[in-house]
């Protein structure tokens, strides 16, 4: 490639515009005062400004045509030793530049002084769509450094980003930067800034480095810019205070490290308009702008720092992370990012080798520093909590394990948690003391005013409803992921336990259940001596019953969920609240009074999901109602409270919850109807008319699929493959090859090969769920392809007859597996129609 270079002036070149150059070359940019190199990706999204001139910094920062960079100062190196700062920014000598085909390199950086004098090497690399900068820095001698800018990013203002979405699938919301010298750390090198109202991204990700370990820090600064450092050190860095990853009020979130040698990293900066980040396409009838601003905002907030994930924040001085929620795999789902479920992943990890006590018993919270703690719990940060040990940490930990593996379909990583889910469950199960099902917490009664659960300064004690619902979806959820591993017996075993809960679990009052048959609902728990208590419709409990599949009597939820929609009605509340009525004086701890305050009748949006799928058979109409509700509530305030009031229905509480995203999650998981599974998609949408014509992009695996949803109607795009269905479906395809699964069933009933990457289109006419035929139509480009079909799930040793277009195409004897296999020509471009009769009735749609 031919190199080019361009002598002019640098206020020409900073009155140029657009520098992007047809061939991707770098330009040099001299004049007799100044070195400015201009160096610009191929198609001219990103654009930088070297001024080399006694200093070396990038001085100018275009993404797709926008200014973004701090006067002067967009990028930079530094260190701060012994308190004072040595900075690329100013009185060093000029550097040296060369340029080589498309490279620029600037070499003999020297800044500092004396015994801490450092010198770096710059090479910039552009490609068509990205740059790659290497910056190879050596330390001469062995220094301690306070901390690094390797290097130090600054942007001109907190509104220059909405945020920046991290390597860990955390965010930096510029929202939470709400002081100055605010800073957030976090072990991570990948970052992407997005700006949604002028449409432009930056990413930074490091590509290449030494075998160093990367951090960064965030920090409005005292002059309101934006900035970010770098830090590359041999040894992973520790935080200076406590374990904050974020201060208020200060920039030293890491302590100080040792620093010696050589160090080299390269980071590829790739600019592009925001919809290349964040475009999920539209969801009819939603703002879909709002949906994909709550995903990347106040969802991820929960997201502490590399290995620490739960659904508080890390905002504050807090930095809480429960492990007494059982959502934060599933918020994965709808955030739709594998940095979130990688870094989940990795904390499942940390949580299994450092919060499980030998016992088995889970402990309850991370935190910073020993804030509401159980005295001579806490442990590297994590501890039991100071209003009770609160047992749904197990069942939590069991049913995240078992929804992350359906989001990452890692068999092997799911055995390395076999023993330690195990353990949490049976841990539970050794409560049951008198073997109903029910298991039982220490506190017999709730005078002893100590919590047991996620609802903490409520004293739930003895048989306690919520918990023993939790540990119900936990025990079914977990004895499939027995089944799917080969341990029958104990999938037999936990299904047993299940069955007998759910049966405790629905009796009445007066018989040692939940169930009160005068008012039709659920209550709280019971006390050791058979009082009953949380007798005021609390919702948790209820949508749980519903939800996780407890409650199978369809007059109950019938009369459960039009009590509480008639009660949202004469309240005009714009989401569930926690309880409608109000708990007994003595029922919990005197913050929640008087009522409505707090856990006695404030409204949670944690909640949101569990609600949604409660209603979305009964009636998904209702859901998709309060569901645009908080979608307007986030336009005006970001959802960035603990909780609303329940009278003003305004934000309140300073501890803000991710989980306030949970009603998207239900508008993806229950309304939408995807759900990923760990060997396939699975599509079971409940829609309202109004979400006709919804069009989705969604990842899964590093596979990209196409939804489109009407109702009764439903395609997904996969692989240069689109299959159509009237009715739910599951589907999965690698390469070649297509799966399709009828409503959840764990087998395939149809795969199909193709010989080449043909376009390949089938709608399925029959399912087999109310005849005993399997019919489709099948669409190809290419005429005259071989397609290979195998039918699963027929039954054994039993002969089928296969039609193609109305004409028989073959006779096949099914193995003792109930499987067939056959050719299939392409004959008609506009269609060849294919049935299989006498196809077993084995299509019956399972919960």
């Amino acid at each position: 490639m031919k190199t080019i270079l361009i002598i002019l002036s640098v206020l020409q070149i900073m009155l140029s515009g657009n520098n992007s150059r047809p061939d991707g070359s770098a330009a040099m940019v001299q004049d007799h005062k100044a070195s400015a190199i201009h160096i610009s990706d191929k198609q001219g999204n990103l654009s930088l400004m070297l001024d080399c001139s006694n200093r070396c910094t990038i001085s100018e920062i275009k993404v797709t045509g926008h200014q973004v960079a701090t006067h002067g100062s967009g990028a930079f190196s530094s260190v701060r030793i012994n308190g004072k700062l040595f900075t690329t920014l100013s009185d060093i000598e000029s550097p040296t530049v060369t340029q080589s085909g498309k490279n620029v390199t600037v070499d003999n950086i020297v800044f500092g002084k004396g015994e801490d004098q450092i010198t770096e090497k710059w090479t910039f690399s552009p490609d068509s769509d990205f740059i790659d900068w290497t910056i190879s820095r050596d330390y001469h001698g062995n220094m301690t450094l306070d901390e690094t800018g390797f290097p130090g990013w600054s942007f001109e203002g907190m509104n220059t980003w909405d945020g920046a979405l991290l390597g860990t699938g955390g965010v930096a919301w510029s929202k939470f930067f709400d002081r100055v010298n605010a800073s957030l750390g976090s072990h991570t090198g990948k970052v992407v800034f997005w700006n949604r109202e002028k449409d432009m991204a930056l990413c930074i990700e490091p590509v290449k480095t030494t075998g160093s370990q990367v951090a960064i820090r965030f920090t409005r600064q005292p002059d309101n810019s934006f900035t970010l450092n770098y830090t590359v050190s041999e040894d992973e860095l520790r935080t200076k205070n406590f374990l904050a990853r974020f201060i208020i009020d200060r920039q030293d979130i890491w302590d100080s490290f040792d620093a010696r040698g050589r160090m080299t990293i390269t980071y590829r900066l790739k600019a592009s308009g925001y919809n290349e980040i964040g475009n999920r396409g539209k969801i009819a009838g939603i703002n879909t702008a709002s949906v994909e601003n709550v995903l990347n905002t106040i969802a991820r907030v929960g997201v502490v720092d590399e290995k620490l994930m739960g659904s508080n924040n890390w905002h504050l001085d807090m930095g809480f992370v429960c492990l007494h929620e059982h959502w934060v795999a599933q918020m994965g789902l709808a955030i739709d990012d594998p940095c979130y479920t990688d870094n989940y992943r990795k904390t499942l990890d940390y949580f299994r080798d450092h919060a499980i006590k030998p016992d088995g018993d889970v402990m309850d919270r991370w935190a910073y520093r020993i804030w509401d703690s159980e005295p001579g719990t806490f442990r590297n940060g994590f501890y039991e909590c100071q209003w009770g040990d609160l047992y749904d940490s197990n069942t939590d930990y069991v049913i995240n394990v078992a929804q992350l593996f359906h989001l990452n379909g890692d068999s092997a990583w799911i055995s390395g948690h076999l023993r330690a889910c195990e353990k949490a469950l049976d841990f539970l199960l050794a409560r049951d003391s008198d073997h109903n099902g029910l298991v039982e917490v220490p506190e017999d009664s709730h005078t002893a005013q100590r919590g047991s659960d996620w609802i903490d300064v409520i004293w739930a004690s003895w048989e306690n409803a919520f918990l023993n619902a939790k540990l119900y979806y936990a025990l079914t959820q977990w004895a499939s992921i027995e089944e799917i591993t080969g341990n029958h017996g104990k999938a037999e075993y936990y299904r047993d336990f299940a069955s007998r809960c759910r049966n405790s679990f629905n009796k009445p009052v007066a018989e040692g259940g939940f169930w009160n048959p005068e008012k039709k609902w659920y209550v709280y728990w019971r006390d050791k001596d058979g009082s009953v208590h949380g007798d005021n419709l609390v919702t948790p409990v209820n949508f749980m019953a519903i939800a996780f599949g407890i409650c199978t009597d369809q007059e109950r939820k019938k009369a459960i969920l039009s009590t509480i929609e008639e009660q949202m009605r004469k309240e005009n509340l714009f989401m569930w609240p926690i309880s409608f009525l109000p708990y007994k004086p003595d029922e919990g701890y005197k913050v929640n009074y008087p009522f409505p305050n707090y856990e006695n009748g404030d409204i949670f949006l944690a909640w949101g999901e569990a609600g949604i799928r409660a209603y979305m058979d009964y009636d998904p109409a209702i859901p998709v109602k309060y569901i645009k509700n908080v979608l307007r509530q986030y336009e005006k305030d970001g959802l960035a409270f603990q909780r609303y009031k329940r009278i003003e229905q305004t934000g309140e509480g300073s501890d803000i919850l991710a989980n306030n995203c949970l009603p998207v999650v239900g508008l993806y998981r229950d309304i939408l109807g995807i759900e990923p599974m760990y060997n396939r998609l699975l599509i079971e949408p409940h829609l309202t008319p109004e979400l006709d014509g919804t069009s989705l992009r969604y990842n899964l695996r590093n596979q990209d699929y196409l939804i489109n949803l009407s109702t009764g109607n439903y395609a997904v795009d996969i692989n240069n493959f689109s299959v159509r269905s009237h009715a739910w479906f599951g589907i999965s395809s690698k390469v070649n090859t297509l799966l399709c699964y009828y409503g959840s069933a764990e087998i395939p009933v149809l795969k199909l090969t193709r010989n080449g990457n043909t376009e390949v289109n089938i709608e399925f006419t029959g399912w087999g769920e109310k005849n005993s035929t399997l019919s489709w139509i099948l669409k190809c480009r290419t005429q005259g392809s071989e397609l290979k079909y195998e039918i699963n799930t027929l039954k054994a040793n039993t002969e089928y007859t296969v039609l193609m277009n109305g004409n028989k195409l073959c006779s096949c004897r099914s193995d003792g597996n109930g499987r067939i296999s056959f050719p299939g020509p392409v004959k008609r471009t506009t269609g060849d129609i294919f049935m299989v009769q006498e196809i077993g009735q084995i299509f019956n749609k399972t919960s």
